[in-house]
């Protein structure tokens, strides 16, 4: 799951980006699905491959996407996180995802109890997810070492309650997360290697309102997400920095903060809306924009003071439109056009993340724009 603004924003703009600038694949899926009815309920087993080639000749490896046992209210294995609302995420096109949205699939112990119009889902869930790192703190505080992911003992603890009716549906999802870090190589001697962790959190808001008087299956979408240490659980492409969780600094006696490395957590939210259309039984449309805020203390120097030793605060805004049409002329096969315009700002900051003591200039803001063909069949 890629999103827009990688693909045509680099650090430091042309030449540095040499990502082809069109770009053709295919893409597989196979699952399987069996289920038995036993005294303790349905019993049920799913599996779900995927391969995706560009150009190789001999084509893409299969992916494990899915691999879950469901076992009355439980499930063990592979499948997407509790915490995400997949009814609330847009449509568009599989090359991209949507600053603002996210897609996670992780191994997981998850209970589910309904009630009503609604149910609760709690699950222990995989915390080294897409390995989180972290950012170096530059000037007075820039560590002699760089930080790696360090053992961790405790999954990731993840919950949502949803409810639905006539109206739409709503959920609410929190996650919690051990960031654990340790420098590496280890400090040279007197200086051990430090170790350090601090607890992350993230909150998401997803909402779907229908509104039939503008066309049968018409509906209006809104998701939030805020993340404090946790960045794993937005679109690591939104922020302009991918997932890092925490801001590592020097600890050792040369700085004031001897035993405290984690300086500070990053810091995201983002909102994320989109209204989908039918216009006839075989044409839809869906447009949409979303924007993110990331900051983080101690990772970049002041833009005024070039000759400053202490650090100041990284922020990077990114925003997103996108436009897309469906056709589905027969049952099962769709014909989409989609296309998505984003920004990223670096809001005047002088340099860029894990560069010290004084980090090189970038752009300012880089925009890009991308246009997806894509066809689909399921059977």
């Amino acid at each position: 799951d890629s999103g827009v603004l990688p693909y045509g924003i680099a650090v430091g703009g042309f030449p540095n980006n040499t990502t082809d600038g069109v770009q053709m694949y295919g893409q597989a899926r196979v699952n399987f699905d069996a289920r038995t009815v036993t005294e303790y309920g349905t019993v049920r087993a799913f599996i779900e491959m995927q391969a995706t080639d560009s150009d190789g000749n001999t084509g893409g490896n299969f992916g494990l996407r899915h691999a879950f046992v469901q076992f009355g209210n439980w499930t063990f294995g592979k499948t997407w996180s509790t915490f995400l609302h997949l009814a609330s995420s847009p449509d568009y096109t599989d090359a991209v995802t949507v600053v603002g949205d996210n897609f996670i699939r992780r191994n997981q112990i998850r209970y589910t109890q309904s009630f009503g119009n609604g149910f609760t889902m709690v699950a222990l869930e995989d915390q080294n997810y897409n390995a989180p790192t972290s950012l170096n703190a530059s000037g007075l505080y820039s560590p002699f070492a760089s930080a790696v992911n360090d053992r961790t003992d405790v999954p990731d603890l993840v919950a949502a309650i949803n409810y639905s009716g006539g109206w739409g549906e709503v959920q609410l999802s929190g996650a919690l997360t051990q960031n654990e870090f340790s420098s590496y190589p280890a400090v040279s001697a007197p200086f051990a290697a430090f170790n350090d962790d601090e607890i992350g959190y993230a909150a998401q808001l997803g909402l779907v309102i229908n509104t039939p008087f503008t066309g049968e299956g018409d509906a209006f979408t809104l998701k939030g997400i805020y993340t404090d240490g946790a960045s794993q659980y937005t679109s690591g492409g939104g922020n302009g920095i991918g997932r890092q969780n925490v801001v590592w600094g020097d600890c050792t006696p040369l700085a004031a903060s001897f035993d405290d490395c984690i300086l500070d957590s990053v810091q995201t939210w983002s909102v994320l809306g989109s209204f989908t259309h039918g216009w006839t039984d075989t044409i839809s449309s869906t447009i949409g924009a979303s924007y993110q805020n990331t900051t983080a203390d101690n990772a970049a120097l002041y833009p005024f003071m070039p000759a400053s030793l202490f650090a100041g605060e990284y922020e990077v805004d990114a925003w997103e439109v996108f436009a897309n049409v469906s056709w589905t002329p027969v049952a099962r096969t769709t014909f989409m056009i989609d296309l998505h315009y984003g920004e990223l700002d670096y809001n005047g900051n002088l340099g860029f993340v894990n560069v010290s003591p004084f980090p090189s200039p970038i752009d300012e803001d880089g925009e890009a724009f991308l246009a997806a063909f894509q066809v689909t069949r399921s059977f």
